[in-house]
Formats: C-alpha cells, structure tokens, sequence
C-alpha cells in the first residue's frame, strides 16, 4: 500500500500526495476535486527544477520536491518541513469518528469521507432523534427561562428531557464504540461508562464547547470537559443526575434540573458533530434544527484526516475500519 504524504498550508488547505504501485505520482487536492491527479514528472524535469535551489530542495525526497512544485503550480505553498504521513491508511476512515476541517470564510473546509448511503442513513435518523429531543428543550424554555437563576429548578417535565436526552446519548455512545472495537463484541457485551470514557480522546469530546443561539447571556457549556476515567459516571454531573432521578423519582427529584437538561442536550449536540462533523446541524440536506452553536472544537492536524479519493473514472470506496479500542 502506498505511503501517503499530507501537509496543511497557512490558510489550511489540504492537500496530499503519493506515488502509486505502478510508479506514477498522484496528487490530490480535495477542496478543488476529489479526483487524484498525475503530477507531471517531464514538465518538471523540463523546466530543469532538480538543479535549480529555487525548485529543488536536497534536504528531502524528489517526490516531495515535484509535490512542492506540482502544488505550487496551483496556487499552493508547501511547506516541505510540515509533510507528513498519513495515519489512516488511504481510503479508510473510522466509523462514526469525523475528521476534517470545518468550512471557513472564503473556504469550503475538507470532509474525508464521501457520502454513502450507509453513512446518510445513519446520520439522518440521528438529526431526526436530536431535532425532536431539542424541540422539547425550546418549549420547556417558553416557561422557565435559561439562566443562572435558573438553573437549579428543577420539575417532571425537566426530568423526562434529561432522562430522554441521556439515553439519546448512550445510544451514540453504544454505536460508535461497537463500530470502533478491535475485537467484535459478543452477544453478552453490556458496555458501561467505564467503557464508554474510552471515545473521550477518539472524539475529543473534552474539547467541543457549544453556546445556546438565543441565549447570549448563558454560559458556556462543555458538557464532556470533567469526564474522568476515575469516575466515569459522577464526573459528568449531568449524566450523574440522570441516573438519580432515573432509579429514584421520590428522592433525587430536586437533581432533575434545568442545568443538567441543558447540559445533557448539548452532549446531543456534540455527539452529533463529533461523528458526522460540525455543519451536520446547519447541513440543509441532512442537518436539523439544534439550539446550540459550536463556540470552539477540537483542530485535527493533516496527517489525522481521511483520504479517500476518486481515481479518474474509478471510484475508491471508502471503507470502514475500526478504531481500535
């Protein structure tokens, strides 16, 4: 299989490059086309770019000098000191676990992975689950506004959205860490939050911060940022409070609050970027309406992303790989 090689540049345009078993040089520049391109070896011998220091750098390898050429040709400076090896195999990506650079100004960002039926489905019926889920949490604030003062009211329709929002989550946690195990779960296999806390580095869920749009004056809301390995149930307060009001109505119902709803509603929400990335809420194909905004998320350098290209004609499917866990 043929080593790849991945650079970001200033503005974070992804790019890649690599030989292929046959021996001809490919680029593949996804932000313009997710079809990969010969790299024209003659042209740059022609222009007599091996001896001129200006085109030639002796400090790496040819492949990476006529990278560097190739891509400038487009517009695009590379920096040969930043290239690296990708660590997903091209081709591959990980189920249920987004890598990418999200759209900005003037850039339409980089998705690794093309649609698929597979994934859209997937996708979608979680956005329907979220949208119904976040529709409940709007109406719950046309009667007690979110605020700190607040926060600790608590009542039985709190309850049930954070006991429906809770299992919401285990339920992306369950998926994502079934497609992602090294070894293929067993039919008696009950996975718990011991288990769950091991998606916290794939997914960098300690890093995703959201915000409630209409909302300015409410804090910020981290919903994963404590979840310790420790304490994997009581170190999400929110997640603890579930569980509380979930087995003991009559004596934990004061934790039923409108802080943990909130809280709980936004793990949705992250959970949701964090597999099918930040656009799905805003996407008008497969997205659906969400009362939070992403305030900051986690960067994910190039040699992280997924390259799956097309060949010409050819189509390389994308195809799924475990994690590992």
């Amino acid at each position: 299989m043929a080593t790849v090689y991945v650079f970001e540049d200033k503005n974070r345009t992804f790019g890649a490059f690599w030989e292929s078993d046959a021996g001809v040089p490919l680029m593949f520049l996804p932000h313009y086309s997710r079809v990969a391109t010969e790299m024209s070896k003659l042209h740059w011998e022609a222009v007599g770019a091996r001896h001129n220091s200006d085109l030639y750098d002796a400090n790496f390898p040819e492949l990476h000098n006529l990278a560097k050429w190739s891509f400038g040709a487009n517009g695009i400076e590379v920096d040969l000191s930043s290239v690296s090896e990708l660590i997903t195999p091209m081709g591959y990506f990980n189920p249920r676990v987004w890598r990418g650079i999200p759209a900005s100004p003037g850039f339409g960002g980089y998705e690794g992975v093309a649609p698929s039926p597979l994934i859209y489905s997937s996708r979608k019926q979680a956005t329907v689950a979220a949208t119904s889920l976040f529709s409940g949490l709007v109406e719950l604030f046309r009667y007690v506004e979110p605020s700190s003062t607040n926060d600790q009211c608590f009542g039985h329709r709190a309850r049930e959205l954070l006991i429906l929002a809770c299992t919401e989550v285990e339920s992306h946690w369950k998926g994502v860490l079934l497609h992602n195990m090294k070894n293929p779960a067993t039919p008696s296999f009950k996975p718990v939050t011991k288990d769950y806390i091991k998606l916290a580095p794939i997914l960098r869920l300690k890093d995703w911060r959201v915000m409630l749009k209409d909302y300015f004056g409410y804090r910020l809301i981290a919903p994963f940022e404590h979840w310790d390995t420790a304490k994997p149930s009581q170190s999400l307060e929110w997640y603890s409070a579930y569980n509380a009001v979930k087995h003991d109505r009559e004596g934990k119902f004061e934790q039923a609050q409108i802080q943990f709803v909130i809280e709980a509603m936004a793990a949705v929400h992250v959970m949701l970027a964090a597999q099918w990335g930040p656009e799905i809420h805003s996407n008008s194909f497969t997205g659906g309406f969400s009362p939070f905004q992403i305030i900051s998320m986690p960067t994910y350098v190039a040699n992280e992303q997924y390259v799956c290209p097309s060949a010409q004609d050819k189509i390389v499917l994308n195809q799924a790989i475990p994690f590992g866990i």
